[in-house]
């Protein structure tokens, strides 16, 4: 890829609930698509506590593939909203793609409020 066209992976993991909430933050800030996946944490109580923090086991996860230059402006947007201060409890981090097929990353019109 070209240095125009680098990509990255945005995952955010929040509690059960909050991922579709966290995409439409996505989209306003012009985020084309993405993919939810509603997953269980390998702890084995209902919920358990670490470092202070109440872990429940039900969660989202989210998968946005985008240009590196919108990387930052979409986590801002989703973590300003639902970050790990919030009720969803979101954690957030990027990671490089080093190819990708069949994505297309026209704008879109931007979704309304």
């Amino acid at each position: 890829m070209t240095e125009s066209t680098q990509k990255s992976l945005i995952v955010y993991i929040c509690n059960h609930g909050f991922a579709y909430e966290a995409m439409k933050e996505a989209r306003r800030a012009g985020a084309r698509g993405g993919t939810i996946l509603h997953g269980r944490s390998s702890i084995s109580q209902e919920k358990s506590k670490f470092f202070g923090i109440t872990i429940h086991p039900e969660k989202d996860v989210l998968l946005i593939v985008c240009k590196e230059d919108q990387r930052e402006i979409l986590m801002t947007a989703i973590t300003d909203h639902y970050g790990i201060a919030s009720e969803a409890k979101g954690l957030c981090f990027s990671l490089k793609v080093s190819d990708a097929i069949g994505f297309s990353f026209d704008p879109l019109p931007p979704l309304e409020s």
